[in-house]
This record gives structure tokens, sequence and C-alpha cells, in this order.
């Protein structure tokens, strides 16, 4: 049994008993679909896509960006500069608590600013708000020190621009897709997995345990007791180690809250619901689309639906008559051109969304297939390389008359293959093979209990045989 999305799609798949007409153009079967659910529209999707933040502002762009600022700014001023002494406030005085509040959120910005852009935003500003009076002081710094402040202001300089910058590109991006939906809302489609119950809160969990090991870690150190010879405590250790857990635990608790909510929002209501197109990609990415017929619309977003957060089969839409000859009702490879599908929700990375298509599911010995709706959950990811190329329309009178004839191929096969196990059958029924011959019974064994010597002569007085 095989399944295959559907290039355009059915009515019934429709909310509210939407309805289907058909235009064709230079370019193939085109769809137009009514009854309250909106097509993207090509020039939409345009707007759309330029209310995204610039490429070097984006999540994995500038994650790396942030990622070496900070770095070398730990090189300058705890590797080469000799005013710093590395998490201690002087000679003789112990750990520095004071500042090591602003190591945390400095280290954590990339990572933050990669998933959690709402926390790195004002984690910039307490940072800045550091590296000001720091640099205020020039007497106490050397060179190195100077220059790794300056790079922590350029650090939050990037960090709160970029985050900002973000925020409101999904605000747009939002309104964006808001307007071209309409008013209208709908109900989530029959059999849509439910997520709320369950997204992100493995990664809450793990944040808020990894955090609790840090906070553990940190009360030890600073409830250390002095050497013997007077030395106060030495908690720079413990706090490397919980510097680490820190950042990683906020980062999973924060990025598993984020999830939640978008997950929340989803099925908390009624959404807006736009007609998409859909591509796959090698890596197991869907890419959403404007349509799924425009080959110069660029892929927008993508997503990694989940085999956990698929329904197959959720409704039966149509099957034999229903796979007329171009009405687009034709089963497509989705790793080279796009498939139809109504999305659900709204339309900004981090937002939580529902795909429901159509899918041919064909029998290994029937000639026909089957429709059946198929609805997907999913989060949208704020990825920018996609790796696809260009792609042409299938032709699909073509691909359904040849899925067809392989059809009736296989169901020739599967019916000789029938008979050819009833032939042999039969003949086996009027000529049954002849039973096995009977061995003779072996006597040697009984003959040596009653006292033979073996031979057969049938003696008991040990030579009368004449052996």
């Amino acid at each position: 049994m095989t399944a295959y999305p559907i290039k355009h799609l059915p009515a019934e798949i429709l909310p509210e008993g939407g309805s289907v007409t058909w235009s064709v153009t230079g370019n193939g079967v085109v769809s137009r679909l009514s009854g309250g659910v909106a097509a993207w529209a090509v020039t939409d999707a345009e707007r759309w896509r330029k209310a995204a933040v610039p490429a070097v502002l984006a999540p994995a762009a500038g994650g790396r960006l942030l990622t070496a600022l900070v770095a070398a700014a730990y090189v300058l001023l705890f590797g080469l500069s000799s005013a710093s002494l590395a998490w201690r406030s002087g000679p003789g005085e112990g750990t520095d608590w004071a500042g090591y509040p602003v190591l945390v959120l400095l280290t954590a910005l990339p990572l933050w600013y990669r998933y959690v852009p709402v926390a790195a935003v004002p984690a910039a500003l307490l940072v800045a708000g550091e590296a000001v009076p720091a640099l205020a002081r020039p007497g106490d710094l050397d060179r190195p020190a100077t220059a790794g402040w300056l790079l922590v202001l350029a650090a939050c300089a990037v960090a709160f621009t970029g985050g900002c910058a973000r925020l409101r590109a999904r605000r747009r991006q939002r309104a964006l897709a808001l307007a071209a939906a309409g008013e209208r809302r709908f109900p989530l489609p029959a059999g849509t997995p439910e997520s709320d119950g369950r997204r992100g809160h493995e990664q809450v969990y793990l944040g808020l345990a990894l955090c609790v090991v840090a906070a553990g870690i940190l009360v030890e150190g600073l409830f250390g007791e002095p050497t013997d010879s007077g030395v106060p405590y030495d908690a720079v250790g413990q706090q490397r180690v919980a510097l680490v857990l820190l950042v990683a635990g906020t980062t999973f608790y924060g990025r598993g809250q984020l999830a939640h909510r978008a997950a929340w929002r989803l099925h908390g209501e009624p959404q807006p619901a736009l007609i998409v197109g859909v591509r796959a990609g090698a890596d197991g990415r869907h890419w959403v689309c404007a349509d799924a017929d425009t080959r110069s619309a660029p892929p927008l977003i993508a997503c990694r639906p989940r085999k956990s957060d698929t329904r197959e089969r959720t409704r039966l839409l149509g099957s034999g008559s229903a796979y007329g000859v171009g009405n687009g009702h034709h089963d497509i490879d989705p790793k080279h051109e796009p498939f139809e599908a109504v999305l659900y929700g709204t339309l900004a990375e981090g937002d939580e969304v529902v795909l429901a298509y159509a899918c041919a599911e064909y029998h290994h010995h029937h000639e026909m297939g089957r429709m059946y709706a198929t609805v997907t959950t999913t989060p949208l990811r704020p990825d920018r390389r996609h790796g696809l190329g260009p792609w042409e329309p299938a032709d699909g009178a073509a691909r359904q008359e040849q899925r067809l004839r392989e059809g009736r191929e296989r169901m020739a096969r599967y019916r000789e293959a029938e008979r050819d196990a009833e032939r042999r059958a039969e003949e086996r029924r009027k000529n049954p093979p002849p039973p096995p011959p009977r061995q003779p019974a072996d006597d040697s064994g009984s003959h040596r209990r009653r006292g033979g010597c073996g031979s057969g002569c049938g003696s008991s007085c040990g030579g009368g045989c004449g052996d």
C-alpha cells in the first residue's frame, strides 16, 4: 500500500463544505477554491517574505555572529588582560559573586538570540549596563580589557537590535497573514493531533532540572568555608560548571515554554485558514509556498512534521470516478513539486500550524485508489536555506494513466499467481504423492537384552553359533 499527496485539494477537505472550480492555463491545471478559505496570493506572500528580518540578523546567522563576539570578548577579558582577574574581586578576596550574573547573561546571549529572542532583549540591556560603567573607568583597564568590553557592547547591540527586529517582524508577518486569510475563523479539522498537552514539556522539565543542579552547585560554592590559612574559599570551579548548566537549562526552559504557548494558542480557539503550497525537502523539512502552481514562488518558511504529529486517513474524500482526467486530483512526488494544503493558524517563526491535505492511497492489487484526508500539526522553523531547485508540473493525465496501467499489470500478475496456485493444489489433490516406504524394525537391541550373542543363532551358551 502506497500513499502520495494529491496535487490539488478536493472540495471535501475544505471547512464548511467549500466548492472547487477549475480553469486551465498555459502552465497546466489551476485550481480555484471557494467556500470561505482564501488562497494565499503570490503578491501577498512576497510582502510577507519582505517583512522578515535581514539575513544577517536571522536566528542562525545572528547566533553565529554573537558567538564570535562573545568568544573574542572572553579571550580579551580573561585571557589577555592583566587588569581582569577572571571572576575574582581581587587578590585574597575570594570569588567574585557580584559580576557572576552578568557573565551568565553574556554567555547565554547567542543561544537566547537564536531560540528565545524575547529573553535576549532584556539580557542585552543588563549586560550593557555593566559594560558601560566598566569603560567609564579607563584607568582601571588595559588595552585588552578595553577591547573586550567594547566587544561586549557590540554583542549587546547586535542582540538588542536583532531581537527587537525579529519580534517586530513576527508581528508584521502575522498581521499580513491574517489580512490575507480574511476575517473568518475555522475550527481545526477532525482528527487533528492535539499537541498543546505535550509540546515543549520535555524541554521545560529538562531545563528546570539543569537549573536546579546548577543552583545546588552554586550554593555549595557560596557557603564554602575558608581554608586553614584564612584564604577565602575559591568557588571558581563551581561557577564554571554552574555557568554551563544555567545557560543550557534556561535555553531549554525558554524554548519549551514558547513551544507550549504556541501549541496552546493554536488549539485554544478557531483559527484563520489559507490555501498554500507545500513542498518536501530531501532532509525531511516541508516548505510552505504561496501556492502549488506558480513555479517562481519561492519557499517561505519551513516545518518538520513528525510521524507522531500526523494522522493519516482521517476521512475518506473520494475514490473511483473522483480521479477524472484533468481535474487535478492526481498524485505527485512532493520532493519534485508542491501540493496544495489548507494551513490553519498564523504564519511566523515559532508559531504552530495545522496542515490538512489529501493523499491518494493505492493498494497493490487494485487499479483505482482512494483519496483520504491527512492532518499534521507542526511548529514553524526560522530556517532560510532550503536547497530546493526549480520544478516542473507533472502531467496528471499521463501519471494517472501510468498508475492505472501499473495497477492493471499488478492485478494481472496477482490473478495469474492465484491461478497457478490453484492448479498446483488441484494436481496435488488428484495425484497425491506415494506414502514413504516403511522401514523394517531393528530387533538387535531386544535380542541382546534376551541374552543372544548378536549373530542371529539364538544361542545363549556363548559359543553355540560357532564363533
